[in-house]
């Protein structure tokens, strides 16, 4: 995949209020003293917004910094158009850094303003969007962007250098997510382009070369696609043609030039790129070489997607809610003072009418009827404003839960369905006289409603764990963290867990074990949220020891152990010791398959209604919460008999000195 090229810069950068400009130490420098004496105006803000484009591919820290003190002062200022710039300036630096999230929040703080005050700006807004869902990862809301770019009224009336850009993002686009008919329509512009503007776009024209090396390097023409990264040139590019038809020593070249350049201008997701290249072309040849390039990749990826900017999401949500929200505000508002002028004239007018027919009871009473009416309605106006507001946030709310719950909503709707056919009949069959009716008809019809009535009920009931599952797994914690012995929390979890059961099922039996390391410090977590993540594994070991036990295996005897353990590091590491907890059973195990899919939410090995797969998902996050990590392996042979399956959870806590 090679989408993820640094042409975005100048993508973006023509769609700029402000765009980047060479680096200049000398104006700079002088340009840095006198803002200093400048009074906050709008060329203040213009001269910042510069200032923050020359840093971007120098010091993208400056970018935001002189970006936000921009935004600061436009803000005062009422400088709209300022504002706008300023916000595209930082959620771009954000964008191309990898800081996805940030990016998110400026844009949506732009959006508004575009839409009041610069509506051509929104173009620029969509394709800031398209860089950082591309970054994120997601190109299906990239290329949702940029066709919102080119859908936009603004858009037609600009000419076909202002379009090029966005053609460029969508034949990109297209060719990542394989759309190739799609892909080549936006070529065959783009190449028209390139025979039209190549003296006087240079730019465009380098990063178009990129965009047509991508497709034919899907399509398969190898050396078409070289003729074009050459022409760009994209060495990330020529080095993924060169690794995909095994010309090692020149993917090499190519792959260290690129994440050369990538880490000089700090783009995550073209380091993770040449890094990939780099480790897999060196695994043979060089693995100590090989593991460090890994390693970058790894580092590089973390720091794209870790759980920190995954929290994030709600955050961005929340902006995008609030920005909807201003704008209904906005029209609200508006709709609220033409009705109070409405108002206010109606009042005037029965004030008029009430001074002159004063005399006149009859006119007076009728007046201030009139009067409450108006009153009255425009009270009810209000109240079916806040109602809608009210029902609308609650069409976001249960939207959430409505895809997951309509699995077993179906199983209801179905049996449902089926048992008034069945009473029908039943209906009919005990209207017949005595001597015609079939009473094992009439039994057997029961029966039928009586499971159909079982299995509504076992359904309803498999909603129901759905979504409290679903809201379990959505709340944030507010516990505090506090010293706690984990040997004690372990061992009352596994006699809670294991009561639990036997009071359901009084035929489970199970050996206990637990090899708990005496000498372990008390660490530093949130008793409840571990404590729940100890519940879920057991619980999972439990059901594992049981499912097999039923099978009827000679000899076999269910067994969940649990061992403790202190890995201390040496002194002169700068990594904290790590207490290892394990939770073992002599389950039937689970295939290899799947183990990257089990801490996945909604993916469960249980059959049907027995399980919402959200436990260890929900696991998987309180360990990484904790700063911990959480791992699943199979047993087999080690430690026990041989031919023995089963399962083993890991879960890793740092434990600081």
């Amino acid at each position: 995949m090679i989408l993820k090229h640094i042409f975005f810069l100048v993508l973006i950068a023509h769609f700029c209020h402000a765009q980047p400009k060479p680096y200049d130490k000398k104006f700079v420098d002088s340009m840095s003293v006198w803002l200093t004496k400048t009074p906050e105006n709008e060329e203040k803000v213009n001269n910042l917004v510069s200032l923050a484009a020359m840093h971007l591919l120098v010091n993208p820290a400056l970018t935001i910094k002189y970006a936000k003190e921009a935004a600061t002062i436009a803000e005062r200022i009422k400088y709209h158009n300022g504002k706008i710039s300023a916000l595209g300036q930082s959620a771009f630096s954000f964008a191309l850094s990898g800081e996805w999230t940030k990016a998110t929040n400026d844009v949506n703080e732009a959006i508004p303003l575009c839409e009041k005050h610069n509506p051509s700006a929104m173009i620029y807004m969509c394709n800031i969007m398209v860089v950082s869902y591309s970054i994120k990862g997601d190109y299906q809301q990239a290329l949702h962007w940029a066709q919102k770019a080119a859908a936009h009224p603004e858009f037609e009336k600009q000419e076909e250098l202002g379009k090029w850009p966005t053609y460029m993002q969508l034949g990109s686009l297209h060719v990542t997510l394989n759309n190739l008919d799609s892909a080549k329509y936006y070529a065959d512009i783009l190449q028209k382009n390139i025979e039209k503007y190549a003296a006087i776009q240079p730019d465009l024209t380098r990063d178009t070369y990129s965009v047509l090396g991508d497709l034919s390097t899907k399509l398969g023409e190898y050396n078409k696609a070289l003729k074009y990264y050459h022409s760009a040139p994209n060495q990330i590019g020529l080095a993924h043609v060169f690794h995909t038809i095994n010309q090692s020593d020149s993917a090499i070249y190519y792959s260290k030039i690129g994440l050369k350049n990538s880490q000089i201008h700090k783009i995550p997701i073209n380091i993770q790129a040449s890094a990939k290249i780099l480790a897999e072309e060196l695994q043979s040849s060089d693995p100590k070489a090989a593991n460090e390039y890994l390693n970058i990749y790894i580092n590089s990826k973390d720091s794209l997607y870790n759980i920190e900017k995954l929290k994030q999401g709600e955050e961005i949500m929340l902006n995008e809610q609030k920005n909807k929200y201003e704008l209904q505000k906005i029209e609200t508002a508006s709709i609220n003072r033409m009705m109070v002028i409405i108002f206010l004239t109606i009042l005037c007018f029965f004030s008029v009418i009430s001074f002159l027919l004063w005399k006149n009871n009859r006119f007076k009473q009728k007046a201030n009827t009139q009067l409450t009416t108006t009153l009255n309605d425009l009270k009810s106006t209000q109240a079916q404003l806040i109602q809608s507001e009210k029902m609308a946030s609650l069409g976001e709310l249960t939207a959430g839960i409505a895809h997951e719950i309509q699995n077993p909503l179906n199983f209801v709707n179905n049996f449902s369905e089926v048992s008034n056919e069945l009473i029908s009949e039943l209906k009919v069959e005990s209207s017949k006289v005595e001597s015609k009716r079939d009473k094992g008809l009439e039994d057997e019809l029961l029966n039928d409603i009586a499971q159909n009535l079982e299995k509504i009920n076992h359904h309803g009931k498999r909603a129901s764990d759905i979504v409290k599952g679903m809201l379990e797994h959505s709340r944030t914690s507010s516990g505090k963290k506090e010293p706690t012995d984990i040997n004690v929390l372990a061992g009352e979890y596994l006699k809670l867990a294991y009561q639990s059961l036997r009071a359901k099922d009084k035929d489970f039996n199970a050996t206990l074990e637990t090899d708990f390391d005496t000498n372990l410090p008390k660490i530093e977590i949130i008793p409840q949220d571990i404590g729940r993540v100890l519940l879920n594994l057991i619980n999972n070991a439990f059901y594992a020891v049981n499912e097999r036990s039923k099978k009827g295996e000679t000899g076999y005897e269910p067994t969940v152990s649990i061992t403790t353990q202190l890995i201390a590091n040496s002194p002169t590491s700068q990594q904290a010791n790590m207490l290892i907890l394990a939770i073992k059973d002599n389950g039937s195990g689970i295939p290899d398959h799947i183990k990257d899919k089990i801490f996945q939410p909604f993916f469960t090995t249980k059959p049907t209604g027995q399980g919402t797969g959200l436990g260890l998902s929900l696991a998987y996050d309180i360990v990484k919460a904790h700063g911990g990590e959480l791992k699943v392996e199979r047993v087999g042979d080690t430690g026990r008999p041989a031919g023995e399956a089963g399962t083993e959870f890991v879960v890793k806590l740092p434990v600081l000195a």
